[in-house]
C-alpha cells in the first residue's frame, strides 16, 4: 500500500489533543450543527498547528467528517484537493467510501474507489465490504460482480470474515440466494453477523421458511446468540408465514436471552402478532411498550384495519395523535384500509380528500389503490373508474387490478372488460386479467366466450399463479397447493375433505361452480371446488390439531365465494374458530359466520 511522501508520524500528545477536540464521535448519531461546527474548528485547529500532515491525524479527521452526517461528505472531500498537500491514506479512503455507501449517494462510493486505484492506493479488506454494501444498495449486480471477482484475484475471499459476509449479503440480495448459501457453507469462520446476512438474504428473496431453518440451525451450531437483526429477519418470515407458534418462540427467546426489545423489534413482533391471528396480543405488546414511533401506531392501526376492527383503528388514530405523533404516508394508507373494510366509504373519501392539507401527504398509488378499494368494495365502480381517470399519477397493474376484482365481485362484465384492456395495455401476459375475464363470462354462462379466452391463453402460454395456503402445526408449516396429493397425510385429509363436503351438504350448501373451468361437467367441477388449497388446509388442520383449538391458515390469493361459505359452515359443524388470512385481509370464522359479514 501506497501513502503519500508528506506522510508524519503521529505524536501519542497530538493523539491526545484531538481526542480531547472531541472527532472521535459516533458515526451513526446525527450531529447537531455545533457539532460538525466543532469538526470545523479542529480542522482550523490542526492547519494552524501543521499538524493536518500526520497522516493519521488527517485520517481520523475525514473519517469523523465522513461519517457524521450525509450533509458533511463534500466538506470530506475536498481532503482529497487540499492546497495543503494533506496527507492521505488507505484509512481515510475507506473513511470516504463508507460514508457515501451509507448515504443518498452510493454510486461515488464506486467513483472513489476508482479514483483511489488511479492514485495508485490498493484497498484492502475494510474497502471491499463497503463497496459491496454500495452494490446492493445500488442494485447494480455487474459492480457487485466485478469486486467479487477482484477479490478472488487478490486472493482475499474466504480468508477475511468481514469480506465473507459481505460478499454472502450482496449474493443472497441482489443476485442469488443459493450462491450466498455456497458462500457461506465455505466459510471458515460463521460468527452472527453471517448467519444474518444468510438468513436476511433469504427473507428477502421470499423464502420465508428457509430462513426460519437457517435460524434453526444457527441454534444448533453453538453458542452463537441471534441478536436484533437476527430477530428482525426472523419475525418478519414467521409474520409472512403466519406461524405464529414459532413467532411467539423467538418472542420468549428474546426475553430468554435477555435481548432489549427496542423500538424496531416491538414493532416487528406487534406486526407480527397482528399477520399471525392474534390480534389481541398484538394489542397488549402495543400498549405495553414505553416508547412507540409513528411507524408502531401505523402498524397497529394496520393490524385492526386487516382484521376488520375499523373503528377501533380510527379511535387508535385519534389516541395517536393525542400523543402529539405525526402520521405518515404509512398511517393513512393503514387507515383507508380500515374504511374499506369498515364499508366506512365517506369517512374514507374525507381522509383521503384532506391528507394533503391535514398532514402534508401527497398522494401515493397505494392511497388511490386504497381508495379504489373503498368504492368498488361499496359497488361504486363508476365513481372508483372516474377516480383512476382523473389521478394525476399513472395507473399501475395493481390499481387497475383492484378494480377488477370488484367488478367480478359485483358481476359488472362492462366495466371489467374495460379493466382488463387497461391492464393488457401494460403487461400483455398477464394471467390475473384473463383469468378475471375468463371467470366473469363463466360466472354469466357465456362458455363461447370463456372458451376463446382460455384458448387464447393457452397458445400464448399464460398460466394462472396457482392457490396456495399455508398451515402451521406443532412448529411445522404445510403448504397446500389446490389439488394437492403430495402431502404424506394424503389419504387421511381427503378422507376428511370427504366428511366436509357431506356434513355442509347436510347444511344445506351448493358448491358455486359458476367460475370453475367450463370445459368440465358439473360434477367434475365440485370437486375441483373442493380441493382449492384453503379446504386442503383446514382438512389437514381437523386431523392434525385438538378438537377445539383455533385453526390459522394463510392463502396467497383472495379466498373464493365457495370456500368462504364453506369455512362458515366447518366453523359450526366442527365447533372450531378458524381465521384466514388472504391477500386482502383476515377472516375470523366462528359459529357459521365471518368477522367480514360476507363485505369483502
Amino acid at each position: 500500500m501506497r501513502a503519500p511522501s508528506s506522510t508524519i508520524t503521529a505524536h501519542t500528545n497530538s493523539t491526545c489533543r484531538i481526542a480531547q477536540s472531541g472527532i472521535h464521535r459516533s458515526s451513526t448519531s446525527l450531529p447537531s450543527p455545533s457539532s460538525t461546527k466543532l469538526l470545523k474548528q479542529t480542522h482550523a485547529t490542526l492547519l494552524r498547528s501543521g499538524e493536518i500532515h500526520d497522516a493519521i491525524i488527517a485520517g481520523k479527521l475525514i473519517s469523523n467528517i465522513a461519517n457524521s452526517h450525509p450533509s458533511n461528505l463534500p466538506y470530506a472531500l475536498t481532503f482529497l484537493s487540499h492546497p495543503t498537500n494533506i496527507p492521505i491514506n488507505a484509512f481515510a479512503w475507506n473513511s470516504l467510501i463508507r460514508g457515501f455507501a451509507h448515504s443518498p449517494f452510493p454510486e461515488n462510493s464506486i467513483s472513489l474507489y476508482r479514483r483511489m486505484l488511479d492514485e495508485g492506493f490498493f484497498p484492502n479488506n475494510y474497502t471491499y465490504p463497503f463497496l459491496l454494501k454500495a452494490s446492493s444498495y445500488l442494485e447494480d449486480s455487474r459492480v457487485g460482480l466485478s469486486l467479487h471477482a477482484t477479490i478472488i484475484r487478490r486472493g482475499l475471499d474466504g480468508m477475511d470474515p468481514f469480506i465473507q459476509t459481505s460478499l454472502i449479503s450482496f449474493h443472497a440480495v441482489l443476485v442469488s440466494v443459493e450462491t450466498a448459501r455456497q458462500l457461506f457453507d465455505e466459510s471458515l469462520v460463521r460468527d452472527v453477523t453471517s448467519w444474518n446476512a444468510l438468513i436476511k438474504g433469504y427473507v428477502a428473496c421470499g423464502q420465508h421458511m428457509n430462513a426460519i431453518y437457517m435460524f434453526q440451525a444457527m441454534q444448533d451450531c453453538g453458542p452463537i446468540c441471534g441478536d436484533e437483526i437476527t430477530m428482525l429477519s426472523v419475525v418478519s418470515a414467521c409474520a409472512h408465514l403466519g406461524a405464529l407458534e414459532m413467532g411467539r418462540w423467538v418472542h420468549s427467546y428474546i426475553a430468554r436471552n435477555r435481548l432489549v426489545l427496542s423500538l424496531n423489534l416491538g414493532t416487528a413482533l406487534i406486526n407480527m402478532y397482528a399477520k399471525c391471528g392474534e390480534i389481541d396480543n398484538a394489542k397488549a405488546l402495543f400498549w405495553k411498550m414505553q416508547e412507540k414511533d409513528v411507524r408502531t401506531w401505523s402498524v397497529m392501526i394496520n393490524g385492526l384495519a386487516i382484521h376488520g376492527h375499523a373503528k377501533e383503528a380510527l379511535v387508535l388514530f385519534a389516541e395517536m395523535q393525542r400523543f402529539g405523533v405525526v402520521p405518515d404516508s404509512v398511517t393513512i394508507t393503514a387507515l383507508l384500509i380500515a374504511c374499506s373494510h369498515g364499508g366506512m366509504v365517506e369517512r374514507g373519501r374525507t381522509i383521503f380528500s384532506r391528507m394533503r392539507m391535514d398532514y402534508d401527504i401527497e398522494p401515493t398509488i397505494e392511497h388511490y389503490g386504497c381508495i379504489v378499494g373503498l368504492l368498488g368494495r361499496a359497488g361504486r365502480l363508476d365513481e372508483a373508474l372516474a377516480l383512476i381517470r382523473r389521478s394525476s399519477l399513472k395507473p399501475d397493474i395493481v390499481l387497475w387490478g383492484s378494480l377488477l376484482v370488484d367488478c367480478m365481485v359485483h358481476k359488472n362484465i362492462g366495466m371489467g372488460e374495460i379493466v382488463v384492456k387497461e391492464i393488457l395495455k401494460l403487461d400483455p401476459s398477464n394471467a390475473g386479467a384473463h383469468v378475471f375475464l375468463s371467470n366473469m363470462y363463466a360466472t354469466s354462462g357465456k362458455w363461447d366466450v370463456v372458451q376463446e379466452v382460455r384458448n387464447f391463453m393457452k397458445e400464448q402460454m399464460i398460466h394462472k399463479p396457482p392457490g396456495s395456503s399455508l398451515i402451521e402445526v406443532n412448529g411445522v408449516v404445510h403448504e397446500f397447493l389446490s389439488g394437492d396429493s403430495s402431502h404424506t397425510q394424503f389419504d387421511g385429509i381427503y378422507k376428511m375433505l370427504d366428511e366436509i363436503c357431506r356434513l355442509v351438504s347436510l347444511k344445506g350448501h351448493k358448491p358455486l361452480v359458476g367460475g370453475v373451468s367450463f370445459d368440465i361437467n358439473d360434477e367434475d367441477r365440485e370437486v375441483c371446488l373442493s380441493q382449492h388449497s384453503e379446504k386442503l388446509a383446514v382438512a389437514f388442520g381437523l386431523i392434525s390439531t385438538n378438537p377445539g383449538s383455533v385453526i390459522r391458515i394463510v392463502k396467497n390469493l383472495r379466498i373464493c365465494r365457495d370456500c368462504h361459505a364453506v369455512m362458515k359452515l366447518v366453523s359450526e359443524a366442527f365447533g372450531r374458530i378458524i381465521i384466514v388470512r388472504d391477500c386482502n385481509r383476515f377472516h375470523h370464522f366462528s359459529k357459521g359466520s365471518c368477522s367480514c359479514g360476507d363485505y369483502w
